[in-house]
């Protein structure tokens, strides 16, 4: 049996629907307010007969903070998929998400050195890698580096990480990858694919900085290849290309056939614009659309290499344009 958290966010459900089309038995986490009806959205990109898979998943209901609901989750499985993970910029939840990333994860990870679980994947993020300074390509061996700098998320998933190197040194056996920026259908209110309906209701300016991106579908097959594979206590950056940020809006707008942006928008413009979400995140208590940490991240350019897995395993990335037309044409037919 497999054991997947996180269940119902983009990457887990887009993991089960692989899992489930490999044959394997698999059982999702997910806590008592999750909607699964998310995962059978991402499982209706793959069609019909992928409806079919999505039934069989076994759904278990828990919380990673939840040690003895996690423990009966734990238990009947072989390997374990750890996705599960608090993502928010909201400052009211900055203390909340750096419980769930770091406690959760070390709960999980003592549950599976004490149940012997065969292999452990974690889902990281290319946020607890070293910065760029000089214009160098980011890879795995570009170590986090301590300052005011990182974000609240980038922390919490830095010390998740932590968790899972102290329980490899205790006898685990796992592999970490760290996803660029994820690309793929999925809860278009949310996350990553919210970018694909932001440019759809019509962006109007881009940012000076770029980014590496990945195909979802790569992501999750990279994953199963590496718990599949004798490798382990590796890292391993997962990147498909590296953009800016102008030129992957312009293509998701081609995608969309609306307008792309094409107002720059500046270091100023950008500080008035965090500075307004701030205000109105302590006003109103919503969640800002850009923060201090996103709006510094927006004019930088940083580019990863993830050249690492293609020299241990048998992987090949695919082409951005072909993940922003699969990803374009699902929102289309499902939003439009």
């Amino acid at each position: 049996m497999i054991l997947v958290t996180g269940g119902t966010g983009l990457v887990g459900a887009h993991l089960l629907y692989h899992l489930l089309l490999k044959g394997e038995n698999v059982s999702a986490l997910k806590r008592i307010n999750s909607d699964v009806s998310k995962t059978r959205f991402v499982f209706e990109f793959y069609g019909e007969e992928a409806l079919k898979l999505f039934d069989k998943i076994e759904w278990l209901t828990g919380d990673l903070l939840d040690y003895d609901s996690l423990e009966d989750a734990v238990s009947h499985a072989e390997v374990v998929y750890h996705t599960g993970a608090l993502v928010s910029f909201n400052p009211a939840l900055k203390d909340h998400m750096l419980r769930v990333n770091e406690e959760g994860t070390a709960n999980l990870v003592n549950l599976c050195l004490e149940k012997n679980i065969r292999k452990f994947c974690f889902v990281s993020s290319i946020a607890t890698l070293g910065n760029s300074k000089n214009g160098e390509i980011i890879d795995e061996f570009s170590y986090w580096q301590g300052g005011r700098e990182h974000s609240a998320y980038s922390i919490s998933k830095y010390r998740a990480e932590m968790e899972v190197w102290r329980a490899t040194k205790e006898g685990l056996n796992a592999v970490i990858v760290n996803p660029s920026v994820i690309v793929g259908p999925g809860d278009w209110s949310q996350g990553s694919p919210k970018i694909i309906h932001t440019v759809y209701k019509g962006l109007k300016f881009y940012t000076p900085g770029g980014t590496g991106f990945v195909d979802v579908r790569d992501v999750v097959k990279g994953m199963i290849a590496l718990v599949d594979s004798d490798v382990q206590n590796e890292r391993f950056i997962l990147n498909g290309a590296n953009m800016s940020y102008q030129s992957f809006f312009e293509k998701v707008a081609k995608g969309l056939e609306v307008k792309p942006p094409v107002r720059k928008a500046g270091k100023k413009l950008i500080g008035i614009a965090w500075r307004f979400e701030k205000l109105r995140n302590i006003l109103f208590g919503t969640e800002p659309l850009i923060t201090k940490d996103s709006a510094r991240t927006s004019l930088k350019t940083t580019r990863y290499s993830g050249d690492m897995i293609t020299r241990n395993i048998e992987f090949n990335y695919t082409s951005l344009d072909t993940t922003i037309q699969d990803t374009t044409d699902y929102f289309r037919r499902t939003k439009a």
